[in-house]
């Protein structure tokens, strides 16, 4: 009721504004409000009425409200944000179904398309785009000042056909150009989940859906029933999602009636509180448990992190992550419409404010300084000091969670322009193709491959006549420094082919060195699962 109130309120401003209706608006509708917003209400009347009234053009009214609200909420905070009524029919495919497009989740920030997140193993994570990039030509047209509702418009498409976009990211200085095929996304969350040795399993979660929790027990008792006795749950990139499921994917290794987040208004009231067995819970695990993240976990991801952490249940290993603490309430306004604002902000068990400072910092600078840094995260000597539950480790609050153990992410590539071009001309794609056709991999399945895979300068040198054929021609020395990025381009591409999607993320997961560092935490996370008491 309250929500049919406040839209039908909104409504009526709105109309009486535009129509000149003057003071009584106010009276109305804001009588209990402070002055100054009074003030404020009628210079914004008489602004629209002097524009209707001697505006040199004709004025769409429909864009100069929504560029009014936009510009009220920017002001607020960087999640706070007005969504047409185009885009709030398809915004809930993000977290049900599949789609086809190329795989990224983004915001407009500026006028620019920014890269939030590129879905592991999508055509957009494949060619390279990754958090902070800004998105400025699609296919040779000028994306700056697109709006949200235009955006899928250009980069979804059929499966199958190509989309060219033009990419600045900072600390290059010339445009990544990307030529990239568009598939069809699955949106599970579960998108690899296997044994990597006899004892520990591996399941990487990708988003937050309304399926996770269901995903996720799935995959842990596959996993268990094959001898899983440790765990590592991968949440990098992980934009986030739904609150329910990220209390409840905490809560499979959370013992009894654990607080896993809550949250307080403006006035610094507890709102809501959730326990590890809110939406109800059939077991909790008592294995060893590392959770890996990086600067593009956010939100959801850093709850469930954090609990983990401030529990002293989990060892959290990789880099800060984002800092998203503030809880959006969506509102229903008359058009079919949505205004999503911020009313709360979350805290995790030992008390600490998950979101990063934002104040007094415009939307880009907000979403890409943390991309941007060139130290793997915030000083933690100028951070809040709080201490976990159990064993009393120091822990930071003031945006994020603070790995127990940090170490940065991977480098995508040394020369950036160069393997994109040649992942987006399709030059690993086809190298693969041809190895595979000539014969060349005999391996019987995926894993025999990667043991048996050797890359020499005769593949290196075949990668070089395919690009030479697509007229890319560079010198040997490009193809030697970053060697390592083009072997592993071309193991997954001939995995995916010859195999397999799923046998290709397995594989690109062994190979991965993050996820190698991680298992060597292992000692430290069992001496947490040694204390935690198990109810």
């Amino acid at each position: 009721m309250a929500r049919k109130i406040f839209s039908r309120k909104i409504a009526i401003f709105a109309i009486l504004i535009i129509l000149g209706g003057g003071s009584w608006v106010s009276t109305y509708l804001f009588a209990d409000t402070v002055d100054s917003l009074k003030k404020q209400l009628l210079k914004l009347q008489m602004v629209i009425s002097y524009a209707k009234n001697y505006y040199v053009d004709d004025i769409d009214w429909d864009d100069a409200m929504t560029g009014a609200i936009n510009g009220f909420l920017n002001e607020l905070d960087p999640h706070s944000v007005y969504i047409n009524e185009k885009s709030a029919k398809t915004n809930a495919e993000n977290f049900s179904g599949k789609y086809e497009g190329i795989g990224i989740q983004y915001d407009v920030i500026d006028g620019y398309i920014t890269v939030v997140a590129a879905f592991v193993g999508s055509p957009a994570y494949k060619v390279g785009l990754e958090s902070g990039d800004k998105i400025v030509k699609i296919d040779g047209v000028s994306a700056v000042g697109i709006s949200r509702d235009d955006v899928p418009k250009k980069l979804k498409g059929p499966a199958g056909t190509m989309v060219h976009v033009s990419v600045s990211r900072t600390g290059v200085d010339e445009l990544l150009e990307m030529d990239i095929e568009r598939a069809a996304i699955p949106l599970n969350s579960v998108i690899s989940s296997f044994m990597w040795d006899d004892n520990t399993g591996y399941i990487q979660l990708n988003r937050f859906m309304a399926t996770t929790g269901d995903e996720m027990e799935k995959a842990l008792d596959i996993l268990e029933g094959k001898g899983m006795k440790r765990l590592i749950l991968d949440l990098r990139n992980n934009p986030g999602g739904y609150l329910r499921e990220a209390v409840k994917v905490a809560g499979k290794f959370l013992s009894g009636h654990s607080k896993v987040v809550y949250t307080k208004d403006r006035s610094g009231r507890v709102v809501s509180e959730l326990y590890s067995d809110t939406f109800s819970k059939e077991k909790t695990r008592d294995m060893a448990l590392i959770v890996m993240v990086n600067k593009a976990s956010a939100s959801a991801s850093e709850i469930v992190s954090g609990a983990l952490q401030d529990y002293d249940r989990a060892l959290i290993v990789g880099e800060n992550t984002f800092g998203k603490g503030l809880v959006q309430r969506e509102f229903d306004l008359p058009d079919g419409s949505k205004l999503r604002m911020t009313t709360a902000k979350y805290y995790i068990p030992s008390g600490r404010l998950i979101q990063k400072d934002y104040k007094g910092k415009n939307r880009t600078e907000y979403y890409t300084e943390h991309a941007a840094a060139d130290s793997l995260s915030a000083d933690s000597t100028h951070r809040p000091v709080f201490y976990t539950i159990r064993l009393k480790r120091k822990v930071f609050g003031g945006g994020g969670i603070f790995p127990d153990e940090e170490y940065s992410s991977e480098e995508f590539a040394k020369d950036a322009s160069f393997v994109i071009k040649l992942g987006s001309k399709r030059v690993f794609f086809e190298t693969a193709r041809e190895m595979i056709e000539s014969g060349e991999i005999k391996a019987k399945n995926y894993l025999s491959f990667l043991n048996s895979f050797k890359f020499s300068d005769k593949d290196l040198k075949k990668i070089a006549k395919v690009a030479e054929s697509k007229e890319l021609t560079y010198p040997w020395e490009s193809y030697e420094k970053d060697r390592e990025f083009i072997r592993l381009s071309l193991i997954r591409e001939i995995t995916r082919s010859q195999y397999g999607i799923d046998e290709m993320r397995e594989v690109l997961h062994r190979l991965d060195k993050e996820i190698q560092n991680a298992i060597n935490y292992f000692n430290e996370s069992q001496e947490l699962v040694q204390n935690y008491t198990f109810d």
